[in-house]
């Protein structure tokens, strides 16, 4: 069984970095094997998606790594910051590149259907503001990132959890909560 880590976080000293390394501490203690999947590091790096037509797009060596690995994992694991409501670009870059048509879905007779089927994915999600803002606001994220891309990729979310008030949050509580995602690893 094979976990893929992907971590979009620029600082080598942020928290969802710690969270990747922890959740792949766990993962490996389970007897996965794990792979991080550091999107800022240079062989990683992506080209935005451009086109005119999206049938005459070239062939992008890039795409068919990302989705080598994409393919070879059982569970994939997202870790990543909360900047204005949404994930870091180079995150939302690597779903438009590498989630298309025909790998991660098909429409079929008009209706979507996911292609990965059998995966599971993890969230992690570090953020600021509270986990008040995020309910009053329906917990956008979460919904985006369980219907709109993992189910719409026939990916079984398994957990989503929401890191909030990051910077009112201790060192000691923040250990405690690393603890909380090798347990999640390990499960």
């Amino acid at each position: 069984m094979k976990t893929l880590i992907i971590l979009a976080h620029p600082s080598k000293y942020g928290f969802s970095r710690r969270i990747a390394n922890e959740y792949a501490k766990g993962a490996k203690e389970k007897g996965m094997e794990v792979e991080i999947l550091d999107l800022y590091q240079d062989e990683n790096k992506q080209d935005f998606l451009i086109f005119d037509d999206i049938k005459s797009v070239p062939p992008d060596p890039s795409v068919t790594r990302m989705q080598e690995k994409i393919t070879a994992a059982d569970e994939l694991v997202f870790a990543f910051p909360l900047w204005w409501f949404a994930e870091p670009a180079v995150l939302k870059n690597f779903w438009d590149k590498n989630m298309t048509t025909h790998y991660a879905y098909q429409y079929v007779s008009g209706k979507p259907v996911g292609l990965l089927l059998g995966k599971t994915a993890r969230v992690f999600v570090t953020s600021d503001g509270s986990k008040m803002i995020h309910w009053l606001l329906l917990n956008p994220v979460k919904t985006i990132w369980w219907l709109a891309r993992l189910r719409f990729c026939g990916i079984q979310m398994k957990s989503f959890v929401l890191f909030d008030d990051m910077f009112k949050r201790s060192e000691a509580n923040k250990s405690n909560q690393l603890k909380k995602v090798f347990e999640i690893a390990k499960n």
